[in-house]
């Protein structure tokens, strides 16, 4: 056991979370500052995006397994967030949206269901 109390896993979390915010300022801002930041690729960010997926994943199953209702479900809002930010984004393009618009939405059919479904 460490000799550190767990709850200040708590207090990192909430600085992972600030750096993370900062992150996404910079890259919705200035992409490529945001990229020299992270020291990412262009040409990797396919493979990079790969291993997003991979995370949510293991996010949304673990959550499913270990958690409760109220978590899976703000998992579940997290991920129709993405989809729509990911559909507003294509929307601004002017490219085929509908994909993320229907990812989204499942997904906040299964937030919905986790908080209001019969226990």
């Amino acid at each position: 056991m460490l000799p550190i109390p767990a709850s200040s896993a708590i207090y990192l979390a909430y600085v992972t979370g600030a750096f993370l915010l900062l992150l996404g300022v910079v890259f919705a801002i200035s992409p490529s500052r945001g990229l020299a930041m992270t020291k990412h690729r262009a040409e990797s960010l396919p493979t990079i995006m790969a291993g997003r997926y991979f995370f949510m994943v293991l996010v949304a199953v673990g959550i499913a397994i270990t958690g409760t209702l109220q978590q899976l479900a703000f998992v579940f809002m997290g991920l129709a967030g993405v989809a729509f930010f990911d559909a507003a984004t294509y929307a601004r393009a002017k490219k085929a949206v509908m994909p993320h618009i229907l990812a989204g939405v499942g997904a906040l059919i299964v937030a919905f269901i986790a908080l209001e479904g019969q226990v």
